[in-house]
């Protein structure tokens, strides 16, 4: 997380000391070339496993989970849990299990209120929805039935049904 808010405030840096300028293509080339190179690193630290295979497992198991997380069309089974471990609802999902706190955008802002150039005050940013402040706790999917769930508590994510020996206590209702 904190590297994420360095690199976030670095490319924000970059984009701010080549000078702020009317031209939104000029700005929005500038941003896509520090994404890029964000990419490039991110290839260059996770890369897929080739077919010589001569990286480390876990590299593969991280290339294989990115690669599985990745695909918007996934069948997942999740299982929500209650506090004592009991299964209380299943669910069969697209696409993956997702952090309410998740933020597309920089989670800090780069000020630069004085003309000193080593003068500069970082700021919470905006989340997403344009408001400030942290998001309630939780994650949440959608359903292959398209219905938005939002859990608080522990859950199971896994590529095939569970054979659950326990009743599911609580079950939703499709289409009412």
């Amino acid at each position: 997380m904190k590297t994420a808010r360095i690199i976030a405030a670095l490319a924000f840096a970059a984009l701010a000391v080549s000078g702020c300028t009317s031209d939104t293509t000029s700005d929005r080339e500038k941003a896509q070339a520090v994404s890029g190179d964000q990419q490039r690193k991110y290839d260059k630290a996770v890369p897929f496993p080739s077919a010589d295979l001569n990286y480390p497992l876990d590299r593969a198991n991280l290339s294989e989970y990115l690669r599985r997380n990745n695909d918007r069309n996934r069948i997942s089974y999740v299982y929500l849990l209650s506090m004592d471990a009991k299964v209380i609802a299943y669910y069969t999902i697209k696409g993956k299990v997702t952090s309410v706190s998740s933020q597309l955008l920089p989670q800090d802002d780069m000020q630069h209120p004085c003309s000193v150039s080593e003068c500069w005050l970082t700021t919470d940013s905006a989340g997403d929805d344009g408001t400030y402040g942290g998001n309630e706790p939780g994650v949440f999917f959608f359903t292959t039935s398209g219905a938005l769930v939002t859990w608080t508590g522990d859950y199971i994510q896994s590529d095939r049904p569970l054979d659950v020996k326990t009743p599911v206590s609580l079950v939703a209702k499709v289409g009412d």
